[in-house]
């Protein structure tokens, strides 16, 4: 028989490990975000309305072709001015550092210092940094609880007798 052991998410999620204003800033984006998807499909709303006999469509579209029109060219206006300031800043950016490596490598860190980052003593450090193969175990708080050098071992799930 197989042991059953918990599986770990996929992405770990640990609010609690965040500052309540952190966790609200998230919230703010994250409800934002949820309004400007749901304000894409209006139209889309709004043509489903027109379909089933909501008069909207009728009354702001087809009745004042001229509105719509304007509404239109007001919509590529600004999409246009958007546009260009992006190129505009992508420009500036690429002049300014196409030439520059700004960034630095972070600095080396040694054995001691993953070990204890990761709650784990220095030899089992050495011996993940060294072995080719190494298994590791993890608690349900994905904690390093056991490290063993070469793969894993497990039965087969099927025995034939």
């Amino acid at each position: 028989m197989r042991h059953a052991r918990p599986r770990l998410p996929t992405i770990i999620e640990r609010s609690d490990l965040e500052s309540p204003r952190k966790r609200r800033i998230g919230q703010v984006i994250s409800l934002i975000a949820w309004m400007i998807w749901i304000y894409l499909f209006t139209p889309l709303i709004a043509l489903v309305g027109w379909a089933t006999g909501v008069q909207l469509f009728e009354q702001h579209i087809l009745d004042d072709p001229l509105g719509t029109l304007k509404t239109v060219q007001i919509y590529a206006g600004v999409i246009a001015i958007a546009g260009l300031v992006f190129i505009s800043w992508a420009g500036y950016n690429w002049f300014r550092f196409h030439n520059v490596e700004r960034r630095r490598a972070p600095p080396p860190v040694d054995t001691r210092q993953l070990a204890k980052h990761f709650g784990i003593t220095p030899e089992e450090a050495e011996t993940i940094e060294h072995d080719r193969v190494v298994t590791v175990h993890f608690n349900e708080d994905a904690g390093i609880i056991e490290i063993s050098p070469g793969p894993v071992h497990t039965r087969p799930a099927y025995h034939s007798d």
